[in-house]
């Protein structure tokens, strides 16, 4: 038998040679997720045995991965903003970055209740797996989220996280396109939209291209044309003085902005880098003639 510490090893190496970055940290996890261990665990054994059925069932996890399948849909797990989540392939993998568009809302959010009594009702458009809605639901006191998605499988995702957190009362799904589905004013959209170029798609790593939901990827010719549908949509759909923020792909801050210029005449534009130092979330500012 394999302990814990040589199957290690062993599929680090395999990783490695099939040229994954985090090798060591996905063999890691792996090995984790079929012992039922935790890190601190794992280490505390390095010469804990596995049986004839864990390193079947390792074996096959790593020649998943190799194939490219993502290690978040094979451990059906994946943390965002502290958040633990269920992931399937249903479902777009939440991404790191996508945390300045939360840390963006949250701070919105903060502000607002300093001069604004009730409930803040948010549109989460595009939720995917509820980790943006969760995320806000969490930090943002007395509001109320519209998780909205166009996929009624990424939903039944979204509900089956919103349902694990305890945020029923917070979080309403929505099954429409964009805000198509919405009656009456919200006071923020928050927005992680396809804004990937559709020709462009083919050609991102297979993990990506192969594995996860194309709807979630494929912004159409531009990359653009789901957002700006967004925009227009959100004519006369923000409160005043409220905001609509919204991811975007590198360089696409100013084909958008003459979007939002047409359909939101007056709003005032904000660009929120990410720590790479790529324009990442267009922050825009509804004042009365928005309205």
């Amino acid at each position: 038998m394999v302990t814990a510490n040589e199957a290690l090893r062993k599929y680090t190496s395999i990783l490695i040679q099939y040229g994954l970055d985090e090798a060591a940290d996905e063999a890691k996890v792996l090995l984790c997720y079929v012992l039922g261990l935790s890190t601190a665990q794992l280490f505390a054994q390095p010469d804990r045995e596995l049986s004839d059925e864990e390193a079947d069932r390792l074996n096959g996890l790593i020649e998943k991965r190799v194939s490219g399948v993502p290690v978040s849909y094979l451990i059906n797990y994946r943390e965002f903003y502290g958040i633990g989540l269920y992931i399937d392939s249903r479902v777009l993998i939440p991404r790191p970055e996508t945390e300045v568009l939360v840390e963006e809302a949250i701070k919105f959010g903060k502000e607002w209740r300093k001069n604004k009594q009730g409930v803040m009702k948010i549109a989460d458009v595009g939720t995917g797996s509820g980790a943006i809605a969760l995320a806000l639901a969490s930090n943002i006191p007395d509001s109320l989220v519209y998780a909205i998605d166009i996929s009624g499988d990424a939903l039944k995702v979204a509900g089956t996280n919103i349902k694990e957190h305890k945020f029923e009362k917070k979080i309403e799904l929505v099954h429409g396109n964009l805000l198509q589905k919405i009656s009456g004013k919200v006071d923020m959209i928050v927005a992680n939209l396809p804004y990937i170029k559709e020709a462009e798609v083919p050609l991102l790593p297979v993990e990506i291209s192969k594995h996860e939901p194309r709807k979630a990827l494929d912004g159409g010719a531009a990359g653009t044309e789901i957002i700006s549908e967004l925009i227009r949509q959100s004519a006369g759909r923000v409160n005043e003085g409220g905001t609509i923020l919204i991811e975007i792909g590198m360089g696409q801050e100013e084909e958008i902005g003459k979007i939002i210029a047409g359909a939101l005449p007056g709003a005032q534009i904000k660009l929120v880098k990410d720590l790479a130092g790529i324009t990442r979330v267009m922050k825009i500012e509804i004042s009365s003639f928005d309205i």
